[in-house]
């Protein structure tokens, strides 16, 4: 991603260590899944120009992949929480495909958001995006499906203890039951706040008033919005409700 305009990140960027017996080919092998992910179409959700929290937002949009939010934002990561990571991002994959039936809840909030998404003004611009959104999405669930396979194989290389532990996290990751995406809050309030946040960036960059733009049923109060959600990714807000644009 290419350097943002405005103050620079003053932050230290946060090192992962994987843990294991045999480290080196399992770092080679999620290094390659790495690399198939990033062959996508350059940049589809506009963050090189976007205000630094929007980035904030998809991290937590992100979060929910794992039960309990339990994916480390730094520190170490062993082999079982890899393969759980792998096994929910392809189940997920799955879910979205319509492999994985939705209980009748997460259907009905993913009807909501479809039809809000089909109430928008269409324009070759959003057809492109929506296109590239499409594409991007089958390039990462493919790069996940060809690389459990090299992972596990690396995992199986490196010791018995961390082929158990892979396998453990990669069989609890597949199993998306309909009662767990619900337990897990993937479409809880806030998350369900990041995510609109997130997508739809320069619509909030603009916007005159957030509580007249979504309803304070939405965010649950102006006050509540400022400390839980706006807060938390530094999305500064000025005047009635006004976001800052981005400097």
């Amino acid at each position: 991603m290419s350097q943002r305009s405005g103050k620079p990140e003053t932050s230290k960027a946060r090192k992962l260590k994987l843990t294991a017996a045999k480290p080196r080919k399992i770092e080679a092998a999620l290094k390659g899944w790495g690399d198939a992910s990033d062959r996508v179409d350059s940049d589809p959700l506009g963050l090189d120009a976007a205000p630094a929290w929007v980035e904030k937002a998809w991290v937590e949009v992100v979060k929910v992949l794992l039960p309990g939010n339990r994916l480390p934002a730094d520190g170490a990561w062993d082999l079982e929480l890899v393969g759980e990571l792998m096994g929910r991002l392809q189940a997920f994959g799955r879910l979205y495909a319509g492999e994985i039936v939705m209980g009748p809840e997460v259907q009905a909030e993913h009807d909501r958001f479809q039809s809000f998404v089909d109430s928008l003004p269409r324009s070759p611009e959003r057809t492109a995006r929506e296109k590239m959104l499409a594409h991007d999405m089958n390039a990462r669930v493919e790069a996940v499906q060809e690389s459990i396979p090299v992972v596990m194989k690396a995992a199986l290389a490196s010791s018995h203890d961390d082929s158990v532990k892979f396998q453990k996290g990669l069989s609890r990751g597949l199993n998306l039951s309909q009662d767990e995406l619900i337990s897990v809050n993937v479409f809880e309030r806030h998350t369900r706040t990041f995510y609109v946040l997130a997508l739809f960036w320069r619509a909030w960059v603009k916007c005159k008033s957030l509580c007249k733009a979504v309803g304070e049923k939405q965010i649950g109060g102006f006050k509540t919005f400022e400390k839980r959600v706006a807060g938390k990714i530094g999305f500064a807000i000025r005047g009635r409700g006004r976001p800052p644009g981005k400097r």
